[in-house]
């Protein structure tokens, strides 16, 4: 299943113009590519505090974007690692993972 994002809806939720919502949009995709990898590398060393950190970037950045799924799921992780509470973390990066894999613009 895809996560259909409309930049046109977000755009004029933001008051922003298309093509700045785009370009957003680009830089958020390549660099949650990044920060995906690195809380992969957080999760298999168990190291809460780089949980945190890239959990709360990615919530962030998808948060100024109003993709709210990913922002959930990013907010999970984060309030889990800053209690440094046993979740299923990788269960949890699977499903951000999926979520951002599956984005579609219309």
């Amino acid at each position: 299943m895809s996560y259909i994002v409309n930049l046109q809806l977000i755009a004029d939720e933001l008051d922003f113009d298309l093509e700045d919502v785009q370009m957003l949009f680009e830089l958020f995709l390549k660099k949650t590519k990044s920060l995906i990898a690195e809380l992969d590398e957080g999760i298999e060393t168990e190291d809460f505090d780089k949980i945190f950190r890239v959990a709360h970037a990615i919530k962030g950045s998808a948060g100024n974007l109003m993709l709210d799924k990913i922002a959930d799921v990013a907010e999970e992780i984060e309030a889990s690692a800053k209690k440094e509470k046993q979740i299923d973390y990788k269960k949890k990066f699977n499903e951000l993972h999926s979520l951002i894999k599956t984005i579609e613009v219309c």
